[in-house]
């Protein structure tokens, strides 16, 4: 049991690790044009605000049942959705710049292998067209160094019963940092059961909820020790994700094991962002570096319906569960949790 608990809460800090091989190499697309190195950025990081939206929607509950008044539980675990073929690389649109042979790329979910695109293009400096053209190498996707080939999300979950059978739920991990980058996550939520409202078939073993909860996770990875882009130490990468969920859960629990399985509703916006000054030299006769401030701030969003399907094991105060949401990207979700009342 102890090995069980260390190998869940140790998830937490190797998403931090995890989390900072995403971006190794991306800053190489601030080469290529302004416009061009955003339609890159968007398209090999797309996959992330979907994985953070349906994660942090994920594991919520284990049952439908809520704890009497005052009666608590925490529960230890993570959340790992499946990232679909058809987000492990996308065709980029649009650019100027520079051509992909290939025609498509990996995203950052997709598989390895750096590409070495050939770009050029021209800007006004003080009055005067400045050609640039060079290659950059282009970062493969991380399928194969991934546990089940995506990022799990930690969970980190309190519970506490209040009033009229419902249920405060309270996420938290404190910003960790780890190889130049920092996480946190917080979230709250509710469940209120239903059943009080349906007279003597509150004595049954059935529970019916309704839950709604929030959450927002931060990511940030420090390049100010980076050798691309000059010397500046205000140089960073972040990504932000809020999201919510909203879902009806029917469960059946009996003293040994509980079922259950819901139907919901997730959505979540995220935000990546490139921010800080980059010095970047072409190696041009007679012309200096050319400088970019803040280059990237790309916002996206997902949305769509759920089912979940699960089970727990009850042993006394200790109940062991595994449950899987069928979505856009569909999730699996285990851990542990501790229950009193």
């Amino acid at each position: 049991m102890k090995n069980l608990i260390f190998s869940i809460l140790s998830l937490s800090f190797s998403v931090t690790s995890v989390n900072a091989q995403l971006f190794d190499g991306i800053e190489n697309i601030l080469l290529t044009s302004t416009e061009d190195a955003r339609i890159l950025a968007e398209g090999y990081t797309a996959p992330i605000g979907k994985t953070l939206t349906y994660a942090l929607n994920s594991g919520w509950a284990t049952s439908a049942k809520t704890h009497k008044k005052l009666g608590f539980g925490l529960t230890i675990g993570g959340a790992a959705p499946f990232v679909p073929d058809v987000d492990q690389v996308f065709t980029p649109t649009g650019l100027t710049s520079l051509s992909v042979p290939s025609g498509s790329l990996s995203t950052v979910f997709g598989k390895g292998g750096d590409q070495e695109l050939n770009f050029s293009f021209s800007e006004s400096v003080l009055g005067n067209e400045i050609e640039y053209e060079g290659k950059l190498s282009f970062p493969g996707g991380l399928k194969d160094e991934l546990p089940l080939g995506t990022v799990p999300a930690p969970i980190v979950q309190a519970s506490v019963g209040v009033v009229f059978d419902t249920d405060l739920l309270v996420r938290f991990i404190p910003t960790m940092e780890m190889q130049g980058s920092t996480f946190s996550l917080t979230g709250f939520g509710l469940k209120h059961n239903i059943m009080q409202y349906f007279g003597p078939l509150d004595k049954l073993p059935l529970n019916v909820s309704l839950l709604a909860a929030i959450s927002k996770a931060s990511f940030e990875y420090d390049l100010s020790d980076s050798t691309f882009g000059g010397n500046s130490t205000n140089r960073k990468m972040t990504f932000e994700a809020d999201t919510f969920t909203i879902q009806a859960l029917a469960s059946i629990d009996l003293p040994i094991i509980s079922a259950f399985a819901g139907l919901g509703y997730n959505a979540g916006d995220s935000q990546f962002n490139v921010s800080g000054d980059y010095s970047i030299d072409y190696g041009i006769t007679g012309i200096g570096p050319r400088i970019l401030k803040d280059p990237i701030s790309i916002a996206s969003d997902a949305s769509g319906v759920m089912g979940i399907v699960g089970a727990r094991l009850n042993l006394l105060f200790l109940k062991i569960f595994a449950n899987y949401t069928i979505q856009e990207y569909n999730t699996l979700t285990a851990g542990i949790s501790f229950n009193f009342r």
